[in-house]
Parts: C-alpha cells; structure tokens; sequence
C-alpha cells in the first residue's frame, strides 16, 4: 500500500535541506502533492521553489511554477486559507521579475503581462508599490528618466504586506539615483544602510555594494569602488544567484587585486552553465573579460573546471586567457545585442563598451 501523502511531514523534511538538494525535493513534494491532490500544498510547496530559485539559484525557474500556482488558485480560491491573496500575488511577481532578465520575451509580452498582475493588485487591493516598482525596473533599460517617473512613484505609495524590506527598497533608491547621476540623492538613501539602522534581508547591503561599484567603475573612479568591492567580494559569493555582485566584483578586482580576481573569476565560473537568466551571465561575463584582458598580459594559460555544456569547455581543463577573454566578450555583445533589440535602447551596449575602459590613475 502506498503511504499516504503528509505534507506536514515533508515540510518538516525540506527544513533540512539548501542548495540543489532543497530544489529537487521541493520538485519532488509538487509532484506528490499533485498526485494527492492536496491544493493547499500544491501551491505552498510552488511557492516554496519559486522563491529558492529567485533568491538562490536561476530566476526565470520560477515562472513555470508561478502559472501552475495560478490555475490551482483559481479553480480552489480557499485551500490556502484567508492570506493566501498575499502568496499568489507574490508568486506572480516572482513570474514577472524575470522578464527584465530574459531578452527572448519580447516586449508586448511583458505588457500583457504587466497588465494581468495590475489586474490581480487591483482585485486584492494590495500591490500597488511593488506594482511600480516592476514598471520602473523594466523601463531602466528602456528610458531611465521614464523610470525615474516610476521610482518616484513607487516611493510615495504606500507600504503594504508584499512590499521588499525597507533595506531593499533602500537600494532601489540608490540605484535610480545613480542612473541619473544623483550621487547626492543616492547618499541620503545609503545613509541608514551604511550605519547599520535597517535590518538586512539577504540581499542587503549586497545590492547597494554593487550598485556603486559599478557606478563608480563606469566612471573610472578606481578609489571609489575598491572598498564596496572588497566588502561585497566578503560577503556576495554564496551561490550563483551572486553572479551579477561577482560581476562587478570582478570588474574592479581585474585593476585593483588581479590575483584575487582570477581565483573568484575560476571560483564562479561554472554557475554561469544552463543559466536561464541573461542579465547574470551578462554581468558575469563583462567582470570575467576585464579580468581575462588584465590576465592576458602576465600569463598565457589558466586551469580551471568547467561544465561540458559550455561551448568554451575543454577536456584537459587548460584554458588560454586570450581565447577565453575572445569568448567571454562574444557572449556579452551577444546577450547585449539581444537586449537592446528587444528593449529598444542601446543600455546594455554602452554597459559593455563601460566595463572595456581602463580606469583611470591608481587606488593606493
């Protein structure tokens, strides 16, 4: 006889778990819950892998679950009791987020999209902030004094159940003012993270640590950007939901600590392997080409394990810096091209000729 299906029980089970190990079992749960036709974990355990894959693994991977989420909801509004408005909205948001990540999808499908989860704010009358801020995330690649209409009025709604942690939000702030060159405005923002006077969710103070390493990099202001990056490489290299902090670590660490930037770069290398999110491979390889050009000029070779499923891979695991610095720039004029055909602008091609300037002067 087969054992009867306890969602408690694997929920009990799934507290043990991280990584690889915690996705597959979670796939593992859906697929049992699916079987027992228990709609309340049907959906609970979607969340769950939703949320691991957005914050620890590959973004996108959470938008099949999110629209399977979806039509279990619909068709049982009451299986996740009172609140579970809040979980569906935000698993929604969860499908969303990564289409700013993702060039395939082209823009119209974004709108539609856009215009389904406003429907769903609406309809719960709660969302209405983070409804803005994913108009103002997008349109950052497309228009970024469009988006900085966005950000202003994401700011003023007010807070609700599904908005980020305020450190979170903290960092949003900063990184507008930054596009538009407000560094100003971005300090009043930074302030209270800086001092430590906002809890930290785990992506703070990562996202701010990044924001201003690239700001100050895209500048040429080496000195600026050595001790953000020299934080963020202490705490930004869990997993490869890190590649985009890498990135910008390793932009910086290619001019200021070249040996450290080579270990980092072999270190996260493989993550970037089967990545659905573009925008992370992108950062990876614009940070891994300045550190491969940087390279280029001391040594000819350098050894490092990589997946069979990336096109540089070599068996003998010797690869040269050259080749690999020719392969890590096709990848990113190639991710950038199809950025800027789908939004439109020419953001991520300036992004890439940015990341090719030699800073300026020394930081000692």
């Amino acid at each position: 006889m087969d054992k009867e299906f306890d969602g408690s029980l694997i929920q009990e089970g799934l507290e043990f778990l991280k990584g690889a190990a915690l996705r597959e079992a979670l796939l593992t749960a859906i697929r049992e819950a699916d079987e027992a036709k228990d709609h309340f974990y049907r959906m609970l355990f979607r969340y769950q892998y939703a949320s691991e894959v957005t914050f620890h693994d590959d973004p996108p991977k959470a938008m099949p679950v999110a629209v399977e989420f979806s039509t279990i909801f619909e068709e049982h509004p009451d299986a996740l009791g009172p609140n579970g408005c809040e979980m569906y909205i935000m698993i929604m948001q969860l499908a969303i987020d990564p289409v700013v990540s993702l060039p395939q999808i082209p823009l119209s499908q974004w709108e539609g999209m856009m215009e389904q989860y406003y429907q769903l704010v609406q309809r719960f009358h709660m969302g209405h902030r983070t409804y803005w801020w994913q108009m103002c995330q997008f349109t950052a690649y497309v228009d970024k004094e469009k988006a900085f209409e966005y950000f202003r009025k994401f700011w003023k709604t007010g807070r609700d159940e599904l908005s980020d942690c305020r450190a979170c939000e903290r960092c949003h702030a900063i990184w507008l003012h930054l596009l538009v060159g407000d560094e100003e405005g971005a300090a009043v923002h930074a302030k209270p993270i800086k001092q430590r006077r906002l809890s930290f969710c785990s992506n703070t103070p990562h996202q701010m640590l990044k924001h201003y390493i690239e700001y100050a990099m895209d500048k040429g202001d080496l000195k600026m950007a050595v001790p953000y990056a020299r934080e963020l490489k202490r705490i930004g290299h869990r997993d490869r939901g890190d590649l985009s902090y890498i990135g910008a670590v390793l932009r910086c660490f290619a001019y200021s600590d070249l040996e450290q930037g080579e270990k980092l770069m072999i270190e996260s290398f493989p993550w970037i392997a089967g990545m659905w999110d573009q925008k992370r491979v992108f950062d990876f390889c614009r940070g891994a080409w300045t550190v491969c050009h940087q390279l280029a000029k001391k040594k000819d070779t350098v050894q490092m394990e990589l997946p069979e499923n990336l096109s540089c891979y070599q068996k003998e695991g010797v690869y040269s810096v050259s080749e690999l610095e020719q392969w890590l720039y096709g990848q990113a004029i190639d991710i950038a091209g199809r950025f800027d055909k789908r939004n439109g602008s020419d953001t991520f091609s300036v992004m890439l000729e940015l990341a090719m300037k030699e800073p300026e002067g020394d930081f000692l």
